[in-house]
């Protein structure tokens, strides 16, 4: 009796980062990428797609011409898992509809998972022939940013039916195994991203094949001659091209690399655009080999190498069957890869640093995800799926009046060089805009709702137009009972969300724009909130900039800094308009009275340090030193500090610069925005000669301060003296560019 897959189907996510675009980020040769890995393109999964999605999106195509009653048994492989009690596997199983007298349980060790599922799987079936097994092996792999394994990051999931009879592939008997216990890679509990040894583990890759490998050959008594197509498990492309050279090279093959390279070329092909899919990389190279491969397949012996790091792997081989084409996948799979959106690297860090609550609070995912099943939120400690009907489906393009919109605009953040706080009080201030940026993507939606994703607030809901201009409303009569004195500034916005809100309804309420069908409004920013970089300003001016190409607006600058100003008023009361100006134009500005002088770039060696979101506001501690310095004398000692500042940037003297900021340093020390552990911080800068101060409002209680700024040329020390307080050193660069629509 042969037992083996009936059916075999992959998804994976809709959006990919051309690794191109990393390397350029990197400053890295992309060949390193191309031509050094094997790799192309990396899948990247949006916030509401999840392995369950992934899972269910990909075993739905595989139950198109099944009786779901047959099915008694869901195998669910992973290492992606995100419950350590239930199994993902049982929210796949509500959302294909599988009979309750079905069991599940999801299996786990490394990559191969999907394995040991087939292996369970071919052993229950042979038992009951009658019975079917649902297989899902679907990761989404994470690295650290900026690691060496970041490239090979991907996401996928396939979908296998194991049944007696099977119109595709007939598992043979013979197997080799190895175990060790290794690490090479792993993920602790408390790690969000996995832990690994590349050279290492492809060494023991190499040593667990030859283990497995020999073992095979042993049981079976077939030669290296009797398997006529090889697929690996693909960490990465060459990894597998090393395997199947050392693979030649144990049964004395005498192949040129780059001739075994040829001859794994159809399995890989999937693999260099998705990148690793950790428990079903093996089977997507199975996918790609009976999709690419135009030679009949059909009695064909393919070999089969399995690796989890940690490590298990296996050796064994499967028959393929006659008529085995009627049920491949292949026209849904090169469809599925065709239709994916390519993300900027920008796109691509968003979606990365985006994490659901950990606490357990409420949330709603934007509708990113477009296959039939998405993970629409969390609510109750529960997550929550939806099931797409076909006709709510999202377009990739959205079409208003025979027209295409989609509209991107970006927004610098900003350092404060010189001359916080006293620019409220006449004098002047240094600023400089910096390569860290909010970014807004307007584009149409099928429903008539405005719908707001904002990443960097973990927020996400729709609303009518009707109800947005009772908030912008209800904005502007706080903000005027807090002119009146009535009530404090941070008592004006209920949550920072509505910020962005007014912005929009503000610009268009004031140029009487009609919004002819619903939007999607995405904002992301890698800006920290609330540390004096402008984050606030940046965020208001990207949404203006959006929202005034999406109405086909002509705007001159003085408009949208306007615009800016009033929203930006209902978070910081009295405003300079500094961070405006700022984002608005980029560059490096002397700005005193409302008025810009521009200045070059600086060339000093500058860094910023974060020190922690202040536990008040920019518009609390500004109240605050107005209550105690609005008239005193010391607002003269920062015009003068300042001025020298600017004259030590434009000749470039590092060391009078250094001997300034530590001047500017101790004036806001003085005024109380400087807490006691930043001034020991700052103290310890100093003894190692460098010098250090706050660059944005400070914080009038509590530890932190938000950003630091540091002018140093060492780089090593100062770095050093950073881990001892815990915080990060960032190198800053200026950014000549202001506000603009990409």
């Amino acid at each position: 009796m042969k037992v083996g897959i009936d059916a075999i189907s992959f998804y994976t996510s809709r959006y990919y980062l051309d690794l191109k675009s990393l390397a350029e980020k990197r400053d890295i040769d992309v060949n390193k990428f191309y031509v050094g890995l094997g790799q192309e393109k990396m899948s990247v999964s949006p916030p509401d797609e999840d392995i369950v999605t992934l899972g269910a999106n990909a075993a739905k195509r595989v139950l198109r011409h099944v009786d779901v009653n047959d099915i008694d048994t869901l195998l669910f492989a992973t290492e992606s898992g995100f419950d350590l009690a239930k199994s993902a596997g049982v929210y796949v199983h509500k959302l294909l509809g599988l009979p309750q007298r079905c069991r599940v349980f999801e299996l786990k060790q490394a990559c191969y998972a999907g394995t040991g599922a087939l292996q369970l799987a071919t052993s229950w079936v042979s038992c009951h022939p009658d019975k079917k097994v649902l297989i899902v092996a679907a990761d989404i792999s994470k690295y650290a940013l900026e690691t060496a394994a970041e490239s090979s990051q991907g996401a996928g999931a396939v979908a296998m039916i194991i049944s007696t009879n099977p119109r595709l592939l007939a598992i043979e008997p013979h197997y080799g195994l190895y175990t060790d216990d290794v690490m090479d890679f792993f993920r602790p509990n408390y790690a969000s991203s996995a832990i690994v040894e590349g050279r290492y583990s492809s060494m023991v890759y190499l040593r667990a094949l030859e283990n497995t490998w020999k073992q095979y050959q042993a049981e079976s008594g077939l030669s290296a001659d009797a398997i006529d197509y090889c697929c690996y498990h693909s960490p990465v492309p060459r990894l597998v091209e090393k395997g199947h050279h050392r693979w030649r090279k144990l049964n004395n093959a005498t192949l040129s690399e780059e001739q075994t390279q040829v001859e794994v070329a159809d399995t890989l092909q999937y693999a260099r655009q998705i990148g690793n899919s950790y428990s079903a990389a093996l089977y997507v190279c199975l996918n790609s080999l009976f999709d690419h491969c135009k030679e009949d397949l059909t009695n064909k012996r393919i070999g089969l190498y399995s690796y989890g790091s940690g490590c298990v792997a296996e050796y064994f081989s499967g028959v393929v069957q006659p008529g085995y084409r009627k049920v491949l996948d292949s026209a849904f799979h090169k469809k599925l890869l065709k239709a994916r959106k390519e993300l900027t690297y920008d796109e691509y860090e968003a979606f990365y640093k985006f994490q659901l609550p950990e606490d357990g609070s409420e949330y709603q995912t934007s509708r990113l995800e477009s296959g039939e099943f998405r993970l629409s939120g969390i609510k109750d400690h529960q997550r929550q799926y939806e099931i797409v009907p076909i006709q709510k489906k999202l377009k990739r393009a959205c079409i208003i009046d025979g027209e295409s919109f989609l509209v991107k605009a970006i927004s610098p953040g900003k350092i404060i060089l010189s001359g916080e706080h006293s620019v409220l009080y006449g004098g002047p201030a240094l600023a400089m805009a910096v390569d860290r940026f909010a970014e807004t993507t307007i584009s149409p939606q099928l429903s008539k709702m405005i719908s707001f994703n904002l990443l960097q607030l973990r927020f996400n809901d729709s609303f009518t137009i009707k109800t947005l201009r009772e908030v912008k409303n209800r904005l502007l009569g706080q903000y005027q009972r807090f002119l009146r004195g009535d009530i404090g500034i941070r008592e004006v916005l209920q949550a920072p969300f509505e910020l962005t809100i007014f912005a929009m309804m503000d610009m268009i309420d004031h140029f009487n724009s009609k919004i002819i069908a619903g939007l999607n409004v995405q904002t992301s920013s890698d800006i920290p909130v609330g540390c004096g970089m402008g984050s606030s300003a940046a965020m208001i001016l990207s949404v203006l900039y959006a929202i005034s190409r999406y109405c086909k607006l002509n705007l001159s600058p003085e408009k949208f800094f306007a615009l800016g100003f009033e929203a930006e008023s209902l978070q910081h009361g009295k405003t300079s308009g500094i961070d405006l100006q700022i984002s608005l134009k980029g560059g490096c500005a002397r700005v005193q009275h409302g008025q810009c002088e521009t200045r070059a770039l600086p060339s000093a060696p500058l860094y910023i340090v974060n020190t922690g979101t202040p536990s008040v506001s920019t518009g609390e501690c500004g109240e605050y030193v107005k209550k105690h310095f609005a008239k005193d004398s010391i607002w003269k000692s920062f015009e003068a500090v300042t001025n020298e500042i600017d004259l030590a940037l434009q000749h470039q003297n590092v060391a009078e610069l250094r001997r300034l900021v530590q001047e500017n340093h101790r004036l806001l020390v003085a005024i109380g925005v400087v807490p006691d552990r930043v001034q020991r911080f700052v103290r310890e800068i100093e003894s190692i000669g460098a010098a250090a101060k706050i660059c944005g409002a400070g914080a009038v209680a509590g530890d932190h301060a938000g950003i630091v700024l540091v002018v140093s040329e060492n780089k090593n020390a100062i770095n050093a003296c950073c881990q001892q307080y815990g915080y990060e050193l960032m190198p800053v660069h200026g950014e000549p560019q202001g506000a603009r629509v990409l």
